[in-house]
């Protein structure tokens, strides 16, 4: 296949990839929580005084960005997530998907856990400026990233990694069946690490099932096969 072919091929399995996530998008949204805070005036000034420090971001570079989140937005907001967990309650709540989003942008996985299952559950969602994205691909998409780079260091992955894949499959997460397979070809790269074949195996092979063009897990594949025929 030429290159302009390929470039092609490449180019309309993109488009078809973003359709994909716009159409999760959508679908999500119509599904999201719709109730309000009891105590809607205190609640929406909350609300106003993020959007206030959200804004103030603006024209930062990346990683000021980041020290901004972790000194100052996420030790001001986090309480507030905590007393929403802890008072059970169940309502729209923007300054708990903040807390979730600066917390994954800033690396503290383990610390967003607690808040991740609570807002997939009431199907929490997104702020507006994301367009092409729902909550469950956001967080999968940030914990795969995450799980990707400590691996990488020889630093721990789990439970944090295996919580949110084994969530995506139980409880049939919108999220791109790309994504899926690349949960599945990490999994199956951790087994193999691990001298756990047959696990491996079953998580590359259920890869190229699920995307037969991306999943690139063939060689691996044949590599178990021909050690497990010795």
């Amino acid at each position: 296949m030429t290159s302009i072919a390929l470039q092609f091929k490449d180019a309309v399995t993109a488009k078809k990839l973003v359709g994909k996530k716009d159409q999760l998008a959508e679908d999500y949204e119509s599904e999201t929580i719709r109730q309000t805070a009891e105590d809607y005036d205190n609640f929406q000034l909350l609300v106003n005084s993020l959007e206030t420090d959200l804004k103030k971001l603006s024209g930062l570079s990346p990683d000021d960005k980041n020290k901004q989140r972790q000194e100052f937005l996420i030790p001001k907001y986090i309480p507030e997530a905590h007393k929403y967990i802890e008072e059970e309650a169940c309502y729209r709540n923007p300054v708990l998907v903040e807390v979730i989003i600066m917390l994954l942008d800033t690396g503290q996985i383990p610390e967003a856990m607690e808040f991740i299952h609570c807002a997939i559950d009431q199907k929490q969602p997104m702020p507006q400026r994301f367009k092409k994205s729902n909550l469950p691909t956001f967080i999968a998409d940030n914990v795969l990233v995450w799980a990707n780079a400590q691996i990488a260091r020889g630093q721990s992955h789990d439970p944090e990694f295996s919580q949110i894949f084994e969530a995506m499959i139980e409880d049939g997460w919108k999220v791109p069946r790309e994504l899926i397979a690349k949960y599945h070809k990490v999994a199956g790269d951790i087994d193999m690490s691990n001298n756990q074949l047959e696990d491996a195996m079953e998580h590359f092979v259920r890869a190229t099932e699920i995307d037969p063009v991306g999943a690139k897990c063939t060689t691996k594949i044949n590599q178990i096969k021909k050690k497990l025929d010795k």
